[in-house]
């Protein structure tokens, strides 16, 4: 597994913490259709989402499961990408990082879903299937 690799893997996991927690900061009406309204593929939740657990307004702001599931998610993402980098986190503990993040994300992007939701989706079966092979050993070198 190159050096290169991995960073580029913990990228992909600090992209995915974006994703879920992005949840916080949802963006308003006039912010949707920036860039001809490609910033929803960057930052997937608004105003308006809506799913089993509510939906997220300005009046009332989200669902506070939601949050719980975006911060659960967005901390075990980061703390993934920390123990891949070699960072404040033993290496060993990246597999089990990744899966739970990537897990709780896609179960929070589920909840929720809708048309913005599908790349963070794919993000979060792109981090699970590079995880559950065995693309990287468990070992640092």
């Amino acid at each position: 597994m190159s050096l290169m690799a991995r960073w580029l893997f913990a990228g992909l996991l600090v992209l995915q913490a974006h994703f879920a927690v992005s949840y916080l900061v949802p963006l308003d009406k006039q912010s949707q259709g920036e860039f001809g309204g490609l910033l929803q593929v960057a930052w997937p939740w608004a105003y308006g989402n809506g799913g089993p657990l509510g939906q997220i307004t300005m009046g009332t702001g989200f669902p506070i499961a939601g949050f719980y599931l975006a911060v659960i998610a967005g901390v075990l993402l980061i703390m993934a990408a920390l123990a891949v980098g070699g960072l404040w986190v033993p290496f060993a503990w990246w597999r089990a990082l990744a899966v739970g993040g990537a897990v709780v994300s896609l179960v929070l992007m589920t909840l929720f879903l809708g048309p913005t939701k599908l790349v963070p989706m794919a993000g979060d079966f792109a981090v699970l299937a590079l995880t559950l092979t065995a693309w990287m050993p468990l070992t640092a070198r």
